[in-house]
């Protein structure tokens, strides 16, 4: 018997991604016979079902291979206390690993009634015998632990599951088995009875399964849960649910993308609308590219990373409009809603952003960091740019901060540097003049060309020994920029080239009528003036910095 599964929203979509995952258990999906995917729709029949749960548990375990884990560490380190030197630090070693089989419960718990103990102050024979027999316990036990890691990793993701089938704390052994009973034989015996007066709430295409309410047990963040009980007849919050939208939602792990900043664990997912393959293979991407850049998110932030990936993507459909996709940030440790970011780019905007591709990269990874909070403007910018709320108002912030870090004792730090505020003044002047007033832009090269009169300004004063004034007129410069004083901007900067008895560049004239150019081209000199040798090397061609 064949079952459809439609999308839904997009827990519902995470769980038929993770299905699918399962399901296919490392082939590829178009070259797959097992499930069928319509535009809108998987199919499959019962039958294909056979072996579901030992793809489920090795799916969830390849999440928290712990016991492998802890038998490649004790390998490792038997290999050292066998032909190194018992040194401090290898006790220190042989005291970790110890640590490690204190907090495996199960495994602290049989080596204990094995009594398998490390003596207090342990010889190189004693830490050898005792790693020696931890390996031998989790070798010979090995399938039970791997089913407790899975329960393990799932009670991580409480709020998804709760108590449901295996992971009731009253069930410790056959833990697949359990599994095996509660979804996989009933569901291809068709041996689940029936609800006779309710139907799925969810796909409303089969009968709810007798028993099987969606409750505190299953997904509590979509609605149906203990905290709104008072909206729900009786104070029961459950719905009706049928057994397959039931596994469908049981799948959600593997449809998410799993990431650690710091000590939390928050999980991702891009939910499309387009069709199946475009979901499952857009979050398959996802995936594997999280997983490769694993030390650049560390210090980048997820949300840059959630940018560069949108950027890469935009760069292979730059013709095409991107419309309806949905970033969804989840912390299934807490009770938190999940954060939503949705991108809808027009076919305007992601023709600027392929034509823009390389300076866009530069911008990516920046940071501001507070005391105690991080700032990350490239996830800011592109916010701004999508949602056209992108303004100079917004280049002024940035400036104002890089300013305050360099000042002595700055509780800011950022990475954020005059030539990469050029960049920022660049994609901001080029998006305000061409894609929202959809007026003529001027040359790049003029906005180059008074960067780099801002760094020969700089260079003159550091010549006279008045490197203290270039701090103090950049601040008067932005200030005059951040209001629009054209005025006070223009004095300041002829008072300054006629105290060093220097020609004012005619560049500054030809942007007085123009807003925007006045911005663009204020800044870029205010960018040159603040710029230093430990910037990013700029192609300094005659043709850019020759005066006029």
């Amino acid at each position: 018997m064949k079952e459809r599964v439609y999308l839904g929203d997009w827990a519902y979509n995470a769980g038929i991604v993770g299905f699918i995952e399962i399901m296919l258990d490392g082939e590829d999906i178009t070259s797959q016979n097992i499930i069928t995917v319509g535009p809108n729709y998987i199919e499959f029949d019962r039958n294909s079902l056979q072996g579901f749960s030992d793809k489920f548990f090795k799916k969830a375990y390849q999440r928290y291979p712990r016991t492998d884990k802890l038998i490649n560490s004790g390998n490792k380190l038997l290999q050292k206390l066998k032909n190194n030197e018992f040194d401090k630090n290898l006790k220190q070693e042989v005291s970790n690993f110890k640590k490690e089989v204190d907090g495996f419960s199960k495994l602290k718990q049989l080596a204990d009634k094995c009594n398998t103990a490390l003596p207090k102050n342990f010889s190189n024979d004693e830490a050898k015998q005792y790693v020696t027999q931890i390996i031998g316990l989790l070798n010979e036990n090995k399938q039970e632990f791997i089913e407790n890691d899975v329960k393990t990793y799932m009670a991580t993701i409480s709020s998804i599951y709760g108590q449901k089938s295996f992971l009731q704390r009253s069930v410790t052994t056959g833990l697949k088995n359990r599994f095996y009973n509660d979804f996989e034989a009933p569901i291809i015996k068709q041996t689940n009875k029936q609800d006779e007066h309710h139907t799925c709430i969810f796909c409303g295409l089969r009968p709810a399964k007798k028993d099987a309410l969606l409750d505190t047990g299953l997904v509590s963040f979509l609605g149906a849960n203990k905290d709104n009980k008072n909206f729900f007849w009786n104070f029961k919050p459950q719905l009706p649910i049928c057994e397959i939208c039931e596994l469908i939602y049981f799948c959600i792990f593997a449809g998410l993308t799993e990431f650690r900043i710091g000590q939390t664990k928050k999980f991702y997912f891009v939910d499309r609308n387009t069709s199946v393959l475009e979901l499952y293979q857009t979050n398959k991407l996802f995936m594997e590219m999280m997983s490769r850049e694993e030390n650049i998110l560390k210090e980048k932030g997820i949300l840059n990373f959630i940018n560069d990936y949108l950027l890469l993507k935009l760069k292979e459909k730059s013709k095409f409009r991107l419309a309806n996709i949905m970033f969804i940030e989840i912390d299934l440790t807490s009770s938190v809603t999940p954060k939503l970011y949705g991108f809808s780019i027009t076919k305007q905007k992601a023709e600027f952003i392929n034509s823009n591709f390389d300076v866009f990269k530069k911008i990516t990874g920046t940071f501001i960091k507070f005391k105690d909070n991080n700032i990350y403007p490239f996830s800011e910018f592109m916010q701004k740019f999508m949602n056209n709320t992108l303004s100079f108002q917004f280049l002024s912030f940035l400036e104002g901060q890089y300013l305050s870090s360099q000042k002595p004792n700055s509780k800011i730090n950022t990475n954020i540097s005059p030539y990469r505020l050029q960049m920022y003044n660049i994609l901001t002047y080029k998006y305000l003049k061409s894609i929202k007033r959809g007026g003529e832009l001027m040359d790049e090269k003029w906005l180059w060309k008074m960067y780099f009169f801002g760094q020969e300004l700089k260079k003159k004063f550091l010549t006279s020994k008045a490197e203290n004034k270039i701090t103090s007129l950049a601040y008067r410069l932005i200030s005059a920029l951040r209001i629009g004083d054209v005025n006070t901007f223009m004095n300041l900067v002829i008072r300054t080239y006629m105290s060093y008895n220097m020609e004012v560049p005619a560049l500054f004239v030809s942007c007085i009528n123009d807003r925007d150019d006045f911005w663009a081209l204020g800044y870029s000199f205010v960018n040159g003036l603040l710029g230093s040798e430990k910037d990013e090397k700029v192609e300094n061609s005659e043709e850019v910095v020759g005066n006029e």
